[in-house]
């Protein structure tokens, strides 16, 4: 079992950043639990705990909002470099996909 998506560690490749994420509904199950949300592997029953900044991220992906706008947010509202922002979005955003729980669009 894993806990939690990581935020920071090296970029294999930055996506780009003009592109959205679109959540996969049909790949996990949602539970809040306290300030966290579980998202549950159906296939697998692996479990990623979300909370703090990687909730926030998750919650931004109406589908509408690109990554890049994403990251603009977060970097307000942490008071954080925009680059750093970027980086942190993009590492989620791949981790998200890696699990099976989003795809690029």
């Amino acid at each position: 079992m894993e806990s939690g998506i990581p935020l920071s560690g090296q970029l294999r490749q930055m996506p780009d950043m003009a592109n959205r994420l679109i959540k996969l509904p049909e790949r996990y199950e949602a539970s809040p639990i306290d300030d966290e949300l579980m998202l549950i592997d159906i296939d697998s029953g692996r479990f990623f705990a979300l909370k703090d900044v990687a909730l926030r991220i998750w919650t931004s992906l109406d589908g509408e909002s690109d990554l890049d706008s994403i990251a603009s947010v977060l970097s307000a509202e942490y008071e954080v470099a925009p680059q750093h922002a970027r980086q942190s979005v993009g590492n989620f955003a791949d981790s998200l996909v890696d699990a099976g729980f989003a795809r690029f669009t």
